[in-house]
């Protein structure tokens, strides 16, 4: 296969440039496939460049020709699509963090599989429970339930029995890590 040839739309030091100062990682690979792409002497093949910035040949090919086309500009856009619409919209979205300030449809707390039923009503597409708790999440809630009691903790009337019989706090723990008097510990 031919060697593409990558148009000087930039010199070799202004891609360096753009590789060590670019803050996003995808359009940072990039940058480093087209400046060792470009290098003048002994420039590498597309195969070689994937290897290095961990990319397939034909995606580094792909690189190489909208580059030639558009220019820098095609380094920093998006190759592909924006990835599938958002099950909500962002109107949904807020509707949503409206009932989910208040109680569940049933009277009780809003839970994964409760929030899934609702957006699937909403929507008419069925959804996972797990996926209704990732929304939970993604929309700013958290778990609002205190941590269980254990079934075999000590009642009131015992926690106090117990702190009487311990004593005063500073008497309990007073001969815990403090070192022992005289011993002195050098180190050098």
């Amino acid at each position: 296969m031919p060697r593409l040839k990558v148009m000087p739309h930039l010199t070799y030091a202004e891609l360096g440039q753009r590789f060590r100062r670019c803050r996003d990682g995808r359009q940072k690979v990039r940058w480093q496939a087209l400046w060792l792409l470009s290098r003048p002497q002994a420039p590498y093949s597309a195969a070689e460049v994937a290897t290095v910035v961990g990319r397939t040949a034909d995606g580094i090919r792909k690189l190489i020709k909208r580059y030639n086309a558009d220019g820098p500009g095609a380094v920093e856009r998006n190759s592909g699509g924006q990835g599938r619409a958002p099950r909500l919209s962002a109107a949904q979205q807020e509707q949503l963090k409206g009932e989910l300030l208040g109680r569940a449809p049933d009277g009780g707390l809003w839970t994964g599989a409760k929030l899934a039923q609702r957006i699937a009503a909403l929507t008419g597409q069925p959804m996972h429970k797990a996926t209704g708790w990732e929304w939970l999440r993604k929309l700013g809630f958290t778990p609002q339930r205190p941590r269980p009691r254990h079934r075999q903790a000590a009642s009131a009337e015992e926690q106090a029995v117990w702190k009487k019989k311990a004593g005063p706090a500073s008497a309990a723990g007073a001969g815990r890590g403090a070192p022992t008097a005289g011993r002195v510990v050098v180190r050098g």
